[in-house]
Formats: C-alpha cells, structure tokens, sequence
C-alpha cells in the first residue's frame, strides 16, 4: 500500500496530497482524496463529505498526506488536528520516501 502512496505523493508534488486508508470487508484499501485546501503547498484539507462517506461505509485507519521534499515529522498543526478527528495520521515525505505515524 506504501508504493501507491508513494506514487500519489509524487503525482501531487509539489503540492501535500491526501488520502484515506480504510477497512472495508477485512480489507484495507488507499482512498487518494482531492486535496481542498487553498494552500496545496504547506496543507492539505480533504472534502468533509468524501471523509463522512467513508465514515460511513468503513473503518477510517488512518488519514494519509504527504510532505514534500520535508521529512514525515507531523507539525504542530498536524498534532492538533489528528488530536480533533481522534484518527492516526501516516505522514509520507516524498521524494526520500520515509514515513511516520503520528497517534492522536
């Protein structure tokens, strides 16, 4: 699942991408979102009907985006956000291609 990640972030590059890792059916799947933010290069904001459809059908994992030519470390808005959707972020960088989990 990484690779399509990875693929995703350099897709979106320069820009973060976005995405969701959910469970559906005991199977875990990418979900590469639309990234909605007005600043693409430094945030990301996925389209809150795209993450309350996916609340509904699955188990949402993890949030996905990407840093780019950043390391994966979250910021301080990062924690604070992943802290308000209560929901693992898995923040990629790209082009090293490393990856860091942040728990809320």
């Amino acid at each position: 699942m990484l690779d399509s990640i990875y693929k995703a972030a350099e897709q979106a590059a320069p820009e973060e991408m976005c995405g969701l890792i959910i469970e559906k059916d005991g199977n875990e799947e990418f979900i590469n979102c639309e990234n909605f933010a007005e600043n693409k290069l430094n945030e990301f904001k996925i389209n809150p009907k795209t993450f309350v459809k996916y609340q509904l059908i699955s188990n949402i994992k993890y949030v996905v985006h990407s840093h780019y030519n950043q390391d994966c470390r979250p910021s301080e808005v990062d924690k604070k956000q992943c802290r308000e959707v209560g929901i693992p972020y898995l923040i990629v960088s790209y082009p090293d291609k490393q990856y860091e989990i942040y728990q809320p």
